[in-house]
């Protein structure tokens, strides 16, 4: 265009012609260098007409009217497909004084104090009353009360407001502060309120994301509880509830994780001084990735293979102070520090343990299960299995977990597509909100019901547990090994399927979704390292699939089995699908009973051909890595049938109104028929379902998406997320999603400062250098 406006000409039609926009002229670039005397009639680089510019020209109510409406167009979002130069805009924030000045930098001027519109017709649209399904996941009216006392105790703290701004724009360090003044605030509260573990537990759900001293409770409290002796819990364990010591849990190594018997940190008794001396001999033994250990923890459980006069023992734990009680540096002959960073925040200060003949007293071996006697005779008071205790409970935890992070990233998702207006499905109507679109529903209900699906599986799985764990403090280890089979595949199945709907849930809410103001990209990187905490995914369906395999030599014999692999007893030789019509995909049973026997076929099939292989002289470790794939497999398909028939069982046993209980049956019929479809090989190749039933379950998914789109918002709306909680500038509970970006973005530390320092120390000098660089 030559000298002529520099603007898109969306807005500036030249330099002989209006703007786009009433109120704002074209004008001409400068031909002269600018300088600071000129700086305020010259923005930019470009020469201001007088109503743009900073001088003593006064404007006219009309332009300065129009300059506010322009603006607040801009925020709106109903100017965006304007490309608006930074010279205009800052005329227009420069121009329209000091209200303009508050609304772009203060969140009351920006963000309006009432419901978005779009947000609020979702809700009075609900078939089903929020509070009544809302009070059934926390577990009753009471606790939900309860829960709302604890939100309005904890949010009212100012540092607990200023939380998210940190997760979003602080630096590392400056998170990891914000995170370890948040669990001290809530271990104070603890002790000065007399909680209750219950009441605790909600508190550290309400925090979010980021607990720097989570391990205290998460593993090392648990930890001493379950592996520790009488004795030895009066000596440290009143010290770790009363924070008087801080702990971790350290069992990974760098070189080996979930592989147990692979660790090679040891632990070797003197009998001579009655000491156990701990060593991590090699790089791949150091101690890498315990939560909490990198700059917080003062004590630790060490898991280390027990050697006695050169016998090893197995693996056992041993209770060590890592750090000095009074200035928190390394005990002698200890090297401690963080990983490095890594993908996200760090919500956890991750650390690294190198043990240099650290001598601990005999008494530091927690000895609940095992003893060493003082002239180094080893007795085990139970299987070393019951060692696993711990880590079992971590899992059943991880999986609750899950729910939480998946309800949250739904939420954000569900709340956005109903204020986002896009495209047009009819011409002669404004742009419909992205939820009208089936292939958005088709992103977002998925993670909706299995969040639904989780939540229901998860609390079953805790029951047993607790049930479980009774059992297992009396010295009854009957129900250890299915325990251990149901939580490792739980912990595989919901932190593996929550990832990868957390990551869908993201896309759908286009470029937005990639910011961290949005909520669920810190969300995604949150929930990323989740599929190989405390076990890998493929490693926990592995162990799933042997415990299956034996379940199923045992049926073969003729044993009765119960629990969850009750069907593998079952007689399936007359098997039929039991869809006779379109309206049996809805039957919840028959859907069940399809599941039960896929799972059935696929095990069978790879149990049968494990033990063709090893009948034909295959090495039995051979023969497993020969069908690992099938393998997991099974144990998928025996996860996913789980959590089907848990989520169906929740809801018939449930005490609710008929609509409420008719919403979660369309959620989790449409649960079950999604997977399906998702897996229709498997199913249709152990002949579970036919090609005419496929395509019934097919036509049926789509009828129970537009059901689903009626109660979507209302359905988030249940699991209750405080705005805190949810740190997410779309999908709080208002739905000003794009007021809360436009003010989200004024808090970046980028934009305390008109000009960056980079403009003069890099910038301005190469520009002046090419200006005076010949062509």
């Amino acid at each position: 265009m030559g000298n002529r406006c520099r603007l898109r000409t969306a807005i500036c039609h030249g330099n002989s012609r209006r703007c786009g926009y009433p109120g704002l002229r074209a004008h001409n670039p400068p031909t002269f260098p600018i300088t600071q005397r000129s700086r305020r009639t010259y923005i930019c680089g470009v020469k201001q007409p007088p109503h743009c510019q900073m001088t003593t020209h006064k404007q006219d109510a009309g332009a300065q009217a129009t300059q506010m409406n322009m603006l607040m167009d801009i925020k709106r979002g109903r100017l965006s497909h304007l490309s608006i130069t930074r010279c205009v805009f800052n005329q227009l924030l420069i121009k329209s004084g000091r209200a303009l000045k508050k609304m772009s930098n203060t969140a009351v001027g920006v963000i309006p104090s009432h419901v978005n519109p779009d947000l609020q017709e979702e809700r009075d649209r609900a078939s089903f009353n929020v509070t009544e399904l809302t009070n059934i996941i926390d577990g009753g009216a009471e606790k939900t009360l309860l829960r709302k006392r604890l939100e309005k105790l904890i949010f009212s703290d100012p540092d607990f407001q200023k939380f998210p701004d940190i997760q979003t724009f602080g630096t590392n360090s400056e998170f990891y502060s914000a995170t370890v003044l948040k669990s001290t605030k809530l271990f104070k509260l603890r002790r000065e309120l007399k909680w209750t573990d219950e009441e605790f537990d909600i508190a550290l759900r309400l925090g979010g994301q980021g607990h720097a001293l989570g391990l205290q409770h998460g593993m090392f409290i648990p930890g001493l509880e379950r592996l520790a002796t009488e004795e030895q819990k009066a000596k440290w364990l009143t010290l770790a509830k009363q924070y008087k010591i801080i702990g971790t849990y350290a069992q990974t190594e760098m070189g080996h994780g979930t592989y147990l018997k692979g660790l090679e940190t040891t632990a070797t008794y003197d009998p001579k001084t009655q000491e156990f001396i701990l060593n991590t001999p090699k790089i791949s033994s150091i101690k890498w990735w315990p939560g909490s250990l990198g700059k917080s923890t003062n004590h630790a459980i060490v898991l280390a293979t027990l050697v006695i006069k050169g016998k090893k023992y197995g693996m056992h734990p041993f209770f060590v102070q890592i750090r000095s009680m009074t200035d928190h540096t390394p005990m002698t002959g200890i090297k401690v520090g963080e990983i490095g960073a890594r993908m996200g925040r760090m919500t956890s200060d991750n650390g690294y343990l190198i043990l240099n003949n650290i001598r601990i007293p005999r008494e530091n071996m927690l000895m609940k299960n095992a003893q060493v006697s003082p002239d180094g005779s080893f007795t085990a008071k139970a299987p070393n299995q019951a060692n696993y205790a711990t880590m079992v409970m971590v899992r059943v935890g991880l999986s609750y977990y899950s729910y939480q992070l998946l309800s949250r990233g739904v939420t954000i998702g569900v709340r956005y597509s109903a204020v986002r207006r896009q495209s047009k499905l009819d011409p002669k109507e404004r742009e419909p909100k992205i939820l009208e679109y089936q292939t958005q529903q088709y992103k977002l209900f998925p993670g909706l019901a299995l969040a639904y699906a989780i939540f229901f599986s998860s609390r079953s799985l805790r029951m047993k547990y607790m049930e479980a764990y009774q059992e297992i403090k009396n010295g009854n280890l009957q129900k250890l090994p299915e325990l251990h089979c149901e939580s490792a595949g739980m912990k595989a199945f919901c932190t593996d399927n929550m990832l990868r709907e957390l990551e869908i849930i993201r896309q759908s809410c286009g470029g937005h979704g990639y910011l961290n103001a949005s909520g669920i990209a810190m969300l995604v990187t949150i929930a990323a390292p989740m599929v190989t905490v405390e076990g890998e995914t493929t490693v926990m369906y592995l162990q799933v699939a042997r415990y299956l395999v034996k379940r199923f030599a045992n049926a073969s014999t003729g044993q009765q089995l119960d629990g969850c692999t009750a069907y593998l007893s079952m007689d399936h030789a007359a098997y039929m699908c039991p869809l006779m019509s379109e309206d049996d995909c809805r039957n919840m049973s028959r859907l069940c009973d399809i599941y039960s026997y896929r799972v059935y076929m696929t095990v069978s099939r790879v149990a049968k051909q494990l033990q063709t292989d090893i009948m034909n002289g295959m090495p039995q470790h051979f023969a497993f890595n020969k069908n690992l794939v099938n393998l997991v497999r099974a144990a998928k398909a025996h996860c996913y049938y789980s959590v089907v028939k848990d989520f169906s069982k929740a809801i018939q046993s449930m005490q609710a109104s008929p609509q409420t209980i008719k919403a979660l049956k369309t959620l989790c019929c449409f649960f079950a028929i999604h997977g399906i479809t998702e897996e229709s090989g498997d199913f249709l190749e152990t002949e579970s379902i036919g090609l005419e039933q496929l395509q019934w379950i097919k036509r049926l998914q789509g009828t129970l998406l537009a059901e689903i789109r009626s109660d979507a918002v209302a359905l988030v709306d249940a699991f209750d997320h405080h705005d805190i909680s949810l740190s997410s500038a779309i999908g709080s509970y208002d739905g000003n999603a794009y007021e809360r970006l436009f003010d989200s973005a004024q808090k970046d530390p980028m934009n305390k400062e008109e000009v960056h320092p980079s403009y003069f120390q890099y910038l301005r000098p190469f520009i002046q250098e090419m200006n005076k660089a010949k062509l």
